[in-house]
């Protein structure tokens, strides 16, 4: 009994971590394998077309961790029979098959049985559009007793405060999603949140408003999709680089005439990662070759009155100095002043040269 509090208390120490920026996995697995009693003990994580993207492992040895990431996931029997299955549900290989039909099964035969696997309990911890996750013990021997306990007094008890930190941590997600989504709403720009294999999870109100042009950027399947091969390739590569160096990619988009996206991608805040994988951001803001550039921005950033900066919008705009001086209800003369003094100030030789200063912003 007191060997089963100590573990209760070390179990519960390492969960109620699980709202942490980056969980303590090996840890909660550790303490959790010990608990259950079981032999080994490992987060895995699926994406949502049944690819493993995480399996974090305590006590399972390198050849059978190797085993499973290169062959053994697509066949794994307890991962196939719980995709429709929703969380908090508890798996049971001993209870799911009798034992002909488990020997029956490549998983049992060459995988199992290879390292000693007995029985296989797991419990479904997050299932949604994105990735099914689950935490699984595997047992040496076979224990028909064991799925059952596991649902009942204090290892109940456990798995629900598992679950409760599990749900905390998604509503701070949440929040933080919120706080993100509106601070670039303010700027104009659309945010998505996206995993790996660009499966959109959030996406804010004006990535919907940005994702209806057939002939650019779509959701197909809740991916995110171009209509341009090309560009969905170019968009792919870069997204597997980032989750790859954590380093920032750009790339621009046509969107009719005279308009592109510019597309950000960048790896997600860890706060906002789901269950074992980090997710990746992609900002969206529309540019338009007939927009007028800011002219507070181009005041402050070439150190101009507000006045030249006016002119230089006008500019940049396309508008002459003659169309400029009509729209600002200034003299012609008085315009050429201004265009001179910014020719001066911005170190520029000639007047395409302060357009394409002033296009850089």
């Amino acid at each position: 009994m007191p060997d089963h509090r100590i573990a209760m208390r070390r179990a519960v120490e390492a969960v109620d971590h699980l709202t942490d920026p980056d969980p303590p996995w090996a840890d909660i697995l550790s303490t959790a394998r010990d608990l259950v009693g079981a032999d080994s003990g490992a987060l895995i994580v699926f994406d949502a077309r049944n690819k493993l993207l995480t399996l974090s492992a305590i006590g399972l040895s390198d050849a059978c961790a190797a085993d499973y990431q290169a062959h053994y996931f697509s066949c794994d029997i307890v991962e196939q029979d719980s995709r429709n299955a929703p969380a908090g549900t508890w798996l049971d290989t001993a209870r799911m098959y009798d034992a002909a039909q488990l020997r029956r099964t490549e998983f049992y035969a060459d995988f199992m049985t290879k390292h000693r696997m007995a029985q296989v309990l797991a419990l479904i911890i997050e299932s949604n559009t994105v990735l099914h996750a689950a935490i699984g013990f595997q047992r040496s021997s076979v224990d028909l007793k064991a799925s059952e306990r596991l649902q009942s007094g204090d290892y109940a008890r456990y798995f629900r405060t598992l679950r409760n930190q599990l749900a905390l941590r998604e509503r701070n997600r949440t929040i933080g999603w919120k706080s993100l989504e509106s601070a670039f709403s303010e700027v104009q720009e659309a945010v998505l949140l996206i995993s790996m294999d660009c499966m959109v999870d959030k996406l804010s109100p004006l990535a919907v408003g940005y994702l209806g042009d057939t002939n650019g950027w779509t959701l197909h399947g809740r991916r995110l999709r171009h209509a341009d091969a090309k560009v969905q390739r170019l968009f792919d590569a870069h997204c597997a680089a980032v989750a790859r160096d954590g380093q920032m990619r750009s790339m621009a988009t046509a969107s009719g005439w005279g308009e592109l996206f510019w597309v950000d991608i960048s790896a997600a805040p860890q706060a906002l990662s789901l269950i074992g994988g980090r997710m990746l951001l992609v900002r969206l803001r529309k540019k338009s070759a007939f927009a007028m550039p800011d002219v507070t921005k181009l005041q402050s950033v070439f150190s101009i009155t507000h006045a030249e900066a006016a002119v230089l919008a006008g500019l940049a705009a396309g508008h002459s100095v003659e169309e400029v001086a009509t729209l600002r209800h200034a003299s012609v003369l008085t315009v050429r002043k201004q265009v001179a003094s910014l020719l001066t100030k911005m170190e520029c030789s000639r007047q395409s040269e302060l357009v394409r200063l002033a296009s850089l912003l």
